[in-house]
């Protein structure tokens, strides 16, 4: 019997540390290394067959736990768009306010949740995928943060309006703006940091 299980079996080397912190896991788990190796891997797979990775995977279920905590819900853009136009054509300036007081309090949220080294890599993922974005990019090069975000079929007033929140949470984050280059669905803003 243990040469038919050896038989049905294969051995994989990883560090000594590693299979440690495995063992561990499984133990808090209460599951065996094998069965958790095995979800583990099977998993990996699957996201693999899905077109990503497990990194990949992680990072996206991460993001959607944040966004979830934080109260967000998905829409689709041509509803949102059409009750976005109504409210914009009788009162743009309060919804540019409540935009950029939104933006204030994500990035209040975003502090709170992953704490102030982790966010501005955090945002470049989640401006992409909430904003449903072609590219988005944050990039920090000193008290310098650059944000550039491109959407192919994004209105003049979704653009405006994106701009109000972004600059909200940036402020939050202790950024003023520094410059801003805005077309339809094109925009590229700098903001400053606070010397501490």
């Amino acid at each position: 019997m243990v040469e038919e299980l050896l038989d049905d079996t294969k051995f994989i080397v990883v560090p000594r540390v590693f299979a440690n912190q495995i063992r561990l896991l499984a133990n808090r788990l209460s599951i065996s290394v094998t069965d958790f190796a095995v979800e583990a891997l099977t998993q990996a797979m699957r996201a693999q067959e899905l077109g990503s990775d497990v990194q990949e995977a992680v990072e996206m279920y991460h993001l959607n736990d944040v966004q979830r905590g934080a109260g967000n819900i998905q829409v689709t853009r041509t509803v949102f768009s059409e009750v976005l136009q109504r409210l914009y054509d009788t009162d743009g300036d309060e919804l540019h306010k409540l935009w950029y007081d939104q933006g204030k309090w994500y990035g209040a949220y975003l502090k709170a949740r992953l704490g102030n080294d982790q966010v501005l890599g955090f945002l470049e993922k989640d401006l992409m995928v909430s904003w449903n974005l072609d590219e988005a990019e944050v990039v920090q090069k000193d008290l310098m943060v650059s944000v550039r975000c491109v959407s192919f079929s994004m209105s003049e007033m979704f653009t405006e309006l994106m701009v109000s929140y972004v600059k909200g949470v940036f402020e939050e984050l202790g950024f003023s703006e520094n410059e801003r280059d805005v077309l339809r669905g094109l925009v590229s803003l700098k903001f400053l940091g606070k010397l501490k």
